[in-house]
């Protein structure tokens, strides 16, 4: 009988250590990107990609000192505090890999002073989330903990969700078109109206975070798409007016987007900024350099060719022609489709 109570008692304290050694703040070990495109690579890797909706969070004190790299943004600080949260949601579509009806998961969260720099993790109940998960010693653990390595959807995008969507591809067009196809009047009218009464600008939500999944091209093509096509057209009008800012050559949406709202308060003022645009739009035709590098993409042989590709599919017809010009003397764009 000694013996037995002894052998039992070795059992439980080694499943004790065990159990200690393997807890989750001892094998998930924060991770924080340097570049975009590590960042970028881990999230199109991811093994599971699910849209999610947060049921609990649990933040049970776990934290580590963990060093923030210069290029990160946020505030200009060596090292940051993170703390090891735990999170239950419910499944309402897996598009890589496969999840029960519920998954549990953990993120290193900041949770400590001011931020001032890219997005956070919103660690609250009821939020949807686009998640890219990895395992770490058994346990899901987003690909990255800081700033944010996910997409924040509305609940009203949700049915643009639809099962084909399988791959990051058509994940990012489902974000935009349940974005534009549903904005509402109400909506885009409230966010002209929290500026001045000639202000007429939409920003986009998350979208270095969709540029930094999919690079820049596609974002701007699926901006033009809802831009000319779009069956809402309100959701119309915010799209030119996105892309026309955040993306070159594309005064011609501005015309678009007035056209969208015939007699409207602003139809007029969109019509003369479109005019500015392309006034203004003359002045590049003569620094070809100025084509190489847009919203944080910068010329480098990575990024290259896309980012001629991304000119060269402007809507205005000088600039395209004046990109592509340009793609002429690169050997990275000599054969891009857009100047065929």
């Amino acid at each position: 009988m000694p013996t037995a109570r002894l052998l039992l008692f070795i059992v439980l304290v080694v499943a004790l250590f065990s159990s200690a050694f393997n807890a989750p703040a001892l094998v998930i070990q924060p991770v924080i990107y340097r570049l975009d495109e590590d960042a970028s690579r881990a999230m199109n890797a991811a093994p599971l990609i699910l849209v999610i909706e947060t049921t609990d969070v649990v933040v049970p004190g776990d934290m580590r000192i963990v060093p923030k790299p210069p290029e990160v943004g946020g505030p200009h600080v060596p090292e940051i505090p993170l703390h090891l949260a735990r999170f239950r949601a419910k499944v309402l579509l897996a598009v890589r890999g496969s999840s029960g009806p519920e998954v549990e998961f953990y993120s290193w969260v900041w949770a400590s002073g001011k931020h001032g720099g890219p997005r956070l993790f919103n660690a609250s109940p009821g939020v949807h989330h686009v998640l890219f998960l990895r395992q770490d010693k058994g346990y899901w653990h987003t690909v990255g903990d800081y700033p944010a390595y996910d997409l924040e959807l509305y609940s009203h995008w949700i049915p643009a969700f639809l099962p084909s969507v399988n791959t990051v591809p058509k994940l990012v067009a489902a974000r935009l078109h349940g974005e534009f196809d549903r904005l509402t009047a109400g909506e885009l009218y409230s966010v002209w109206n929290r500026h001045s009464p000639v202000s007429f600008d939409y920003y986009l939500r998350d979208m270095w975070e969709l540029i930094r999944l999919v690079g820049p091209l596609q974002v701007a093509e699926e901006l033009d798409t809802i831009c000319r096509n779009s069956p809402n057209r309100f959701g119309r009008i915010a799209a030119c007016i996105a892309t026309t800012r955040e993306f070159p050559g594309r005064c011609e949406a501005y015309r678009l987007a007035s056209e969208a709202d015939p007699g409207g308060s602003r139809a007029s003022i969109l019509a003369k900024e479109y005019k500015n645009c392309k006034a203004d739009e003359q002045s590049i035709w003569c620094e070809p350099l100025r084509l190489l590098d847009f919203y944080g993409w910068y010329a480098s042989r990575d990024h290259l060719r896309e980012a001629v590709r991304v000119h060269a599919s402007a809507m205005d017809t000088e600039y395209h022609k004046a990109a592509c010009a340009l793609a002429a003397r690169l050997p990275e764009s000599r054969d891009i489709p857009e100047c065929r």
